[in-house]
């Protein structure tokens, strides 16, 4: 009888452990799935973060719309893993609904890799060997931090790595190079680590919940083994044996307790060395970054200082933990230098928004002084309240010193430091358009007399000297507010604003006087010149800027026709056109109808040692007059464009080129001949024809022929220059942009138009061995250019300092005066210009 009592109590005890294992393995996958949903957040903020610098870094570099629809949904998608997440603690789903649950996550895990995944393949960007480390720097960091919070589910960590992984690797592997593969296995043997870590971070989760539901089983045996003790002691009180057997077993049983309590100890221990490993990992990674990163904790007590930010502030981070951010990070605002408020002001218990960059001075420590760039985010806990934040920062004070040398040299004049033509036109048109009917202004147009004795008998330094000093002149006798310019060679402009015309017209006779009154001296000459002065009135009756120049152009040639040196009030019966215009065009006719019109050919020299043109060079234009004298473009051309006879020379220098180049065979198949292209011309559909018309009836191969455009006209009218290059590219010629550097927006328009020559502006050539701004201006935009796959051309070069750092910094062509002087382009009597022979400089100065 005692016997059955004992076997059906062991039967019923065996059943009552098996239920338990039972039940222990939903309850283990429900805490696994819980575990999930608990690390989640913090994890898709990070990705948020991530997934915005990574759309900021290649903004540039990759299509917009790929950029914008993948950024997009990476947030649609962490907007519904949020909601599934909100929704799993909202319901707080019985142990039986877990899989559903975890199914769900798994789910969202897939799409988050797949996208991920798409963007190792869309911001692969192929030239950029720093861009791809970068990619891959990021894209680990996700399976990094994927492999912490996913591990605790057995498929998530696999579900998220392999379609981010995959991708990537597929791109490196495609480009076949010996970099690319060890890229490749590297990356891959990182995956796979990552893989490796998380496998064992997984059962050492699982493990110790088993230990924990164990532990409990353990204990609930224990219990059941006292009772089952008591009541054998109470039915077999007698049998002395059977207890000490009992109390033998529960000994042991006490003994496997304490041991299975050791080794969950020793898992927590392990488990407590993995979360130090993570704690390790993200401090070098915060101080591996290029940014200066600061972080502090919800008061504004700073908790952590990255290397580049010590740097920056001058505070350790020892020294720094603890203090007030305003104290370490002393900005300050760049254009009042008053203190800015505390950057972490806004940031509520429960706001999550991130300041966006603003730029301002930081007061180092040693007071000294840096321009930078920062933005703050906020760290939130799971019940979103702020429980510290972030503040990154970088230096951008080459940056903006940059900007601002562009912004200056595309508003003013790089000989004499005043406003440019381009500027003075704008503040005219505006003063135009805002004059009243009681505001009296004054226009005056300055000519300077006997300018060109000077520069033709003392060379183009002496001219430039001069213009310097007459440009002190004039600003010490004008006002603050009155606007003064260089329009052009030896022609200055003034805006007297608020100036009653007497007082106008008194202003006007003083600057003639000092002028007049003037002597320059250079190499033991002197010299005497005058200045032509026309006067133009502004009222509010104007009839606009292109009247108003006119005008008073105008009245300083009418100025000069009255003998010079004199002040001249615009009249209406004043000629429209400066003296001489006119009779240019029946002059240019007659020359081209007398054949004295000359195709000159300046080469255009190989300096990077790769390229093998035969023959490359730029093709000028002359004109000889009635008595056998040279005279330069600069004298006819203002007088053709201004009366709109461009297209008939632009047709005449194609026609004639052609001609020869047809007829003396002197184009071999690696030859390059370039020609410039007026406005009128880019932007006439009948001259797009004929072009297109002569290439094809000339038989010639389109790949030796480039046509140069301005790098202002192409900017003026981008509709009609994108069809023109568009339809020449079609038949195989190539394309050059000149004066690249002029325009404060150049490298905007680059990415669409189909060039194959950059030629950077001569007035950053010219100084760049003295300017390290220039230096640095012409170095990025060779870079550039080659990473778009373009060759880079360097004009103005006039020493051979100047060549020698074009040399250095990798620039493939040069072109200028002290290279090789333009010579006559004829049949068979000049040189051949070889472009890929060493440059030999000539021993005279141009």
């Amino acid at each position: 009888m005692k016997n059955d009592y004992m076997e059906s109590k062991f039967n019923q005890n065996t059943m009552d452990s098996r239920f338990q294992q039972s039940d222990h393995a939903a309850e283990l996958l429900a805490e696994q799935i819980k575990l999930l949903y608990q690390q989640a957040p913090k994890a898709l903020i990070v990705s948020l973060i991530i997934a915005a610098a990574l759309t900021f870094v290649f903004w540039n570099l990759v299509a917009k719309v790929w950029l914008v629809g993948w950024l997009a949904a990476i947030y649609l998608l962490t907007f519904a893993r949020f909601l599934l997440i909100k929704s799993y603690f909202r319901k707080n789903p019985a142990i039986t609904e877990s899989p559903v649950w975890g199914r769900r996550f798994l789910i969202g895990t897939l799409l988050s890799g797949v996208l991920w995944g798409i963007a190792g393949s869309i911001l692969f960007v192929s030239g950029s060997a720093m861009h791809q480390l970068f990619l891959a720097y990021l894209l680990g960091g996700m399976v990094a931090g994927a492999m912490a919070t996913l591990s605790s589910y057995k498929w998530a960590f696999p579900a998220f790595s392999i379609p981010v992984v995959l991708p990537f690797t597929y791109q490196v592997v495609t480009h076949e190079s010996d970099i690319h593969l060890i890229l490749a296995l590297t990356y891959l043997l990182f995956v796979f680590a990552m893989g490796s870590i998380s496998h064992r971070l997984h059962h050492t989760v699982s493990d110790s919940l088993k230990f924990r539901f164990e532990n409990f089983d353990l204990l609930k045996r224990l219990i059941q083994a006292k009772n089952h003790q008591n009541a054998i002691n109470r039915v077999l009180q007698t049998q002395i044996a059977e207890k000490d057997r009992s109390q033998k077993a529960l000994q042991t049983v006490k003994e496997q307790l304490e041991q299975r309590v050791m080794e969950r100890t020793e898992a927590l221990a392990l488990a407590n060395d993995v979360l130090y490993q993570e704690k390790e990992l993200f401090q070098v990674t915060l101080a591996s970054i290029g940014d200066a990163v600061i972080t502090t904790d919800s008061s504004g007590k700073i908790t952590y200082l990255n290397p580049v930010a010590e740097i920056f502030t001058g505070w350790h981070n020892q020294e720094a933990n603890g203090a007030p951010l305003q104290q370490v990070f002393n900005i300050l605002d760049t254009a009042t230098r008053k203190p800015v408020k505390n950057p972490l002001d806004g940031h509520s218990k429960k706001s999550g928004n991130i300041k966006g960059h603003r730029e301002c001075l930081l007061i180092r420590k040693n007071k000294q002084e840096w321009i930078i760039d920062y933005s703050v985010a906020p760290i939130q806990n799971e019940q979103e309240h702020v429980i510290g934040t972030v503040l990154t920062f970088r230096d951008v004070t080459e940056q903006r010193k940059i900007t601002q040398k562009l912004a200056y040299q595309a508003t003013h004049d790089s000989l004499t430091g005043l406003l440019n033509r381009k500027e003075f036109e704008a503040r005219l048109s505006k003063i135009l358009a805002s004059t009243r009917k009681n505001d009296t202004h004054a226009l005056l147009y300055l000519d300077l007399d006997q300018f060109k004795i000077i520069n033709d008998s003392c060379g183009h330094s002496a001219g430039d000297e001069l213009l310097r000093q007459v440009t002190v002149l004039f600003q010490s006798k004008l006002r603050t507010r009155d606007t003064l310019a260089r329009l052009g060679g030896d022609e200055f402009g003034i805006i007297l604003e608020h100036c009653p015309q007497n007082e106008a017209l008194q202003v006007a006779h003083t600057l003639r006087e000092l002028v007049q009154n003037f002597r320059y001296h250079y190499q033991n000459k002197t010299f005497t010149i005058g200045v032509s002065i026309g006067f133009f009135p502004i009222t509010h009756a104007n009839e606009g800027l292109t009247h108003a120049l006119n005008a008073a152009d105008s009245a300083c040639y009418e100025a000069k026709d009255q003998g010079r040196n004199r002040v001249h009030v615009y009249q209406a019966a004043d000629k429209q056109q400066k003296p001489g215009e006119t009779q240019w065009l029946p002059r240019i006719q007659q020359a081209i109808a007398d054949q004295r019109l000359y195709l000159y050919f300046q080469p255009i020299r190989s300096i990077s040692g790769k390229n093998g043109l035969e023959e490359h060079g730029e093709i000028l234009l002359r004109l000889k007059d009635e008595h056998g004298q040279l005279i330069m473009p600069g004298a006819f051309l203002p007088a053709a464009e201004r009366h709109d006879q461009m297209l008939m020379i632009d047709r005449w220098v194609i026609q004639q080129l052609f001609k020869l180049l047809k007829a003396h065979a002197r184009q071999p198949s690696n030859a390059v001949y370039t020609i410039n292209l007026s406005a009128q011309a880019l932007g006439n559909t009948d001259f797009l024809n004929f072009t297109v018309d002569s290439i094809k009836a000339s038989k010639i191969n389109p790949a030796n022929i480039c046509f140069e455009i301005t790098e202002h006209i192409a900017l003026a009218d981008l509709k009609h220059v994108m069809h023109f290059i568009s339809t020449i590219k079609e038949l195989g010629c190539r394309i050059s942009i000149d004066n690249f550097g002029s325009g404060v927006s150049s490298f905007g328009y680059l990415k669409n138009f189909p060039l194959d020559y950059l030629k950077i502006d001569g007035r950053l050539i010219k100084d760049m061995a003295t300017d390290p701004v220039d230096h640095a201006m012409v170095e990025s935009i060779n870079r550039i250019g080659h990473v778009m796959r373009l060759k880079t051309i360097a004009g103005w070069v006039e020493n051979a300092q100047t060549l020698q750092l074009l040399e250095n910094m990798g620039i493939d062509y040069a072109q200028g005066f002290w290279l090789a002087e333009p010579q006559l382009f004829h049949s068979g009597s000049e040189k051949s210009f070889n472009a890929s022979q060493k440059i030999t400089p000539p021993t005279h100065d141009y």
